[in-house]
């Protein structure tokens, strides 16, 4: 059948776990929304970021290749300007490409294929936040647990502001895209990105209420001392001050009850997204995705906010809605990412030569699973990590059931995952998966010079911070303009 190029809709929130749903079986979360986009789409039961961590999982999102292949390793990084994304491919297609919220883009250029952004980022794009690995192991402040020592209420802070900014900014535009005339209206991709869920978990009084009488499940899996975990454990737990600050019980609790809320303030927003496009009679010819750029530990082995390849961390939701074009309430089981994202919307909007430009990504267009068809599916996904926290570079490979994690001039990690969803039991040593061990290693280490990255990633890193003093002295420029300023 063929289709005329749809909308899209993309709403985007910021550190939701996989698993924060609740029509996907989690028991004390309240998702309406959301729940009502599973019921009626396609949700992924196995989606990954392609780095536990914002600027690299995004720049990878839109450009549709592993952070390594575009140089960017961490949240101070830049995704260079000649990087083409799916936004100039959809663009070239003769899509309207418009942008509210965060993408965490580095450098000038804060458009990379978006025409038009209607609010500034909620960070800095500057290089401030580029990490120093020459340093070694260091606590980071800013990045700690000891932030979520007083969870809880909060009426008004900049992130609650920014967040209704991009609701509002987001529903304007969805009025705007109405009003054109037929023979001025060009297909569009409307990317609607929150800064909820993300740390430091602080909610209004209505969602902290909301789970007065919730039973807040504490994390399945307690956490290793510190001198028993993997060493790039050790290092994520050391960064974020864990080996000098513990919560109590009851800070977890607090902490998980304040990130639920969270998660139901961003649902609210997804349900105002979609029923804005439903009055206006615009949700048949759009495609509705929600997901995320990285999930939350949440707790999970100890361990809290992302930085590592465990699924809390490294799994993201992802929820495709169209009732026209994909069946409604299935369940993909296949290993997805975010790099593959891209490639589907590439296929999905017909765009220009698309299969030259999509065989110079990394990502496959998932779109015969989407629509419920036999495909051919790689069933792998990578995931790569070089930012703050660790010394070594190391990556993440899901194939099948198995995750095997190899972690740079350091002993690796493998895990099945079917028979162990927890990753409890770590099955590198065990004689019977040698074999196993030997073909994952062989595959990352056939397309990932792991040596030559850590000194792209330590030059880079030496590179950016002597940019980043440099441009705090005399008249400093800022490259986060006001997308109406644009």
């Amino acid at each position: 059948m063929t289709y005329a190029k749809p909308n899209i809709v993309v709403v985007m929130a910021d550190q939701m776990a996989f698993d924060v749903v609740g029509a996907l079986g989690h028991p004390a979360v309240k998702t309406p929304n959301i729940d009502k986009l599973v019921h009626e789409g396609v949700a992924f039961e196995n989606a990954y970021c392609n780095s536990p961590i914002c600027a690299p999982s995004r720049a990878s999102f839109v450009a549709g290749q592993y952070p390594s292949n575009i140089g960017v390793y961490d949240n101070g990084s830049e995704l260079s300007a000649d990087t083409p994304t799916f936004l100039h491919h959809l663009r070239r297609g003769g899509y309207e490409t418009v942008l509210s919220g965060k993408m965490h883009f580095i450098g000038p250029d804060q458009l990379h294929g978006f025409e038009r952004r209607l609010t500034k980022d909620i960070h800095t794009t500057a290089f401030d936040l580029t990490p120093d690995w020459s340093e070694g192991v260091y606590h980071n402040p800013g990045t700690g647990v000891k932030r979520l020592k007083k969870p809880g209420k909060m009426e008004l802070n900049n992130n609650l502001d920014y967040d209704e900014k991009v609701l509002n900014r987001t529903l304007e535009q969805i009025r705007t895209f109405k009003r054109r005339k037929e023979e001025t209206q060009r297909p569009f991709f409307l990317c609607s990105s929150f800064f909820h869920p993300h740390d430091p978990f602080h909610i209004t009084e209505e969602y902290w209420n909301m789970y007065e009488d919730t039973p807040i499940p504490m994390p399945e899996v307690t956490g290793e001392e510190l001198e028993d975990m993997h060493p790039f454990n050790q290092w994520i737990q050391t960064h974020h001050e864990l080996d000098i600050c513990q919560l109590s019980e009851e800070e977890i609790r607090q902490n998980r009850r304040a990130y639920y809320g969270m998660v139901t303030y961003f649902d609210d927003k997804v349900g105002q997204i979609v029923k804005e496009l439903e009055r206006l009679e615009m949700r048949d010819s759009t495609i509705i995705v929600v997901t995320s750029d990285h999930g939350e530990m949440l707790g999970e082995h100890g361990m809290w906010f992302k930085r590592t390849f465990y699924d809390p961390a490294a799994k993201i939701p992802l929820i495709i809605s169209h009732p026209e074009r994909f069946p409604a309430g299935k369940k993909v089981s296949e290993s997805v990412s975010l790099v593959d994202l891209a490639a589907t919307f590439m296929t999905v909007a017909d765009v220009p030569e698309c299969d030259k430009w999509l065989a110079k990504m990394d990502g496959d267009s998932f779109e015969a699973l989407l629509a419920g068809e036999e495909a051919d599916w790689k069933d792998e996904v990578i995931s790569e990590y070089y930012g703050e926290g660790p010394v070594q570079p190391m990556i993440m490979l899901r194939a099948g059931n198995f995750k095997y994690v190899y972690v740079h001039e350091h002993d690796s990690l493998l895990f099945d995952l079917k028979k162990d969803p927890n990753e409890i039991k770590n099955l590198a040593q065990s004689p019977e998966y040698k074999q196993l061990l030997s073909k994952f290693e062989e595959r990352i280490l056939s397309e990932f010079d792991m040596e030559q990255i850590k000194k792209d990633t330590l030059q880079s890193q030496e590179e950016r911070i002597v940019l980043s003093e440099s441009l705090k002295t005399g008249i400093v420029t800022d490259w986060n303009q006001d997308g109406t300023d644009l």
